[in-house]
């Protein structure tokens, strides 16, 4: 008579431990965490929601709606370098807000606006100056974008130039015909006085920020990595959902382990995919965009708050769903709800004051793009977002809590 074949050891059960000899809680944990992991990396559908996706929306979204960053692209036709255009170029140049590109043709411009490279020109035609100074009228050409906010501002400075070249020529006709000086004489010094009378002394103080030029994908970075840890944490509930429905967690439970090891493994597991998605998008950011994200103390404490949050939330969404299916009709909806609530399709700031406090009380994304956005374009460090820290901490510690009750209670049903 044959002795019963042994069953099938678990992989979680190391050759030669037997039942009595059970694993501790953490080390259960960690193998869950491992075997869930290597499945990730099997999962080409998910690779894809994690890896490729963010950054196809970073540059797409990033190209279409840059981050204003103060400064301002113009292109300028140079007609004449000396007399009325050389005060004009001297004016753009020196304008620390604007970032000059010269052209050869007025067409080039207006081409460039179009396709959004620059947001406005000038052409400064030929011999201005001679025309301006026999009595004629001369013509500096301003392409605008009307729907840009830069139009006014350089309206307002070609005025002022022509203003003052015009209190120049004004002063040196009136000194050529009262003492009968030289024209060339009396612009000089009708150019000197006006120069005296309206030159002033500007300094220019910056008040927080990092002192280094900020990337027109900066906000849309920031918000991307909020976005997708969180959705992609309730999405991945799905698997939780088909590790109880089709029997997984089930078999996991017949070798020596405990309910508690398991869910402190799978929560582990959903910490590390999250953190690691947030850590890719913030390196990539840096290295493709030339996002600069401020204080790394900063950025590290919310990712791995926000990690802890997404982990729970997405466990959370695995124990309550019923089916696969369910998880990802209710989790993508509530993710996308959370994040344009919270700040990660435009800055929370420009929203309403009452729209801010809902958001502050619903939802951790407001609190983690807020930090970030403080790091990103106050230059602010650890200090000054432990409020945000403390509060995601909480929202972390609900979760988590929340969603490890829920889960234990599925799997003490089997």
């Amino acid at each position: 008579m044959t002795a019963p074949a042994a069953p099938p050891q678990s992989p979680l059960v190391r050759p030669g431990q037997g039942v009595s000899d059970s694993p501790s809680t953490w080390t259960i944990a960690a193998s869950v965490a491992a075997i869930d992991l290597r499945r990730l990396v099997r999962d080409r559908v998910a690779l894809f929601f994690m890896v490729v996706l963010p950054f196809v929306l970073i540059f797409a979204l990033g190209v279409a709606f840059p981050t204003d960053t103060g400064v301002v692209g113009v292109g300028v036709v140079v007609g004449e370098e000396t007399g009325i255009g050389g005060e004009l170029l001297a004016a753009v140049g020196g304008a620390d807000t604007l970032d000059v590109t010269f052209y050869d043709t007025p067409q080039e411009i207006v081409r460039d606006i179009q396709l959004g490279r620059i947001e406005a020109g000038i052409v400064i035609p030929p011999n201005l100056t001679e025309v301006v100074e026999s009595g004629g009228t001369g013509e500096v050409r301003l392409e605008l974008d009307p729907a840009n906010q830069a139009s006014a501002m350089l309206r307002n400075m070609l005025d002022a130039v022509v203003e003052n070249q015009a209190l120049v020529l004004t002063a040196a006709r009136f000194a050529e015909d009262r003492t009968g000086a030289e024209k060339q004489e009396a612009l000089a010094v009708a150019e000197a006085q006006v120069r005296s009378l309206t030159r002033g002394q500007v300094e220019s103080i910056t008040v927080g920020g990092s002192g280094t030029p900020i990337s027109g994908f900066a906000f849309t970075a920031l918000a991307q990595v909020i976005l997708f840890m969180f959705i992609n944490s309730l999405a991945g509930g799905s698997s939780l959902v088909e590790m109880r429905v089709f029997g997984v967690a089930d078999r996991a439970l017949t070798a020596p382990v405990t309910v508690a090891g398991l869910t402190v493994g799978i929560t582990l597991s959903r910490f590390l995919i999250a953190l690691m998605q947030g850590l890719l998008i913030a390196v990539v950011a840096a290295v493709a965009f030339d996002v600069d994200w401020g204080s790394p103390a900063v950025l590290l404490s919310v990712l791995t708050l926000f990690a802890l949050v997404s982990a729970g939330a997405g466990v959370l969404m695995g124990a309550l769903a019923r089916t696969p299916d369910q998880a990802v009709a209710f989790g993508i909806p509530i993710a996308l709800a959370m994040a344009a609530l919270g700040g990660c399709f435009f800055p929370l700031s420009v929203a309403p004051a009452a729209m801010q406090l809902v958001a502050r009380v619903l939802t951790p994304q407001a609190w983690a793009t807020s930090a970030l956005t403080a790091s990103v374009f106050d230059g602010v460090g650890l200090g000054s977002v432990l409020v945000n820290l403390a509060v995601l901490a909480g929202f972390a510690a609900l979760y988590l809590s929340f969603g490890a009750v829920m889960l234990s209670r599925r799997l003490q049903r089997r």
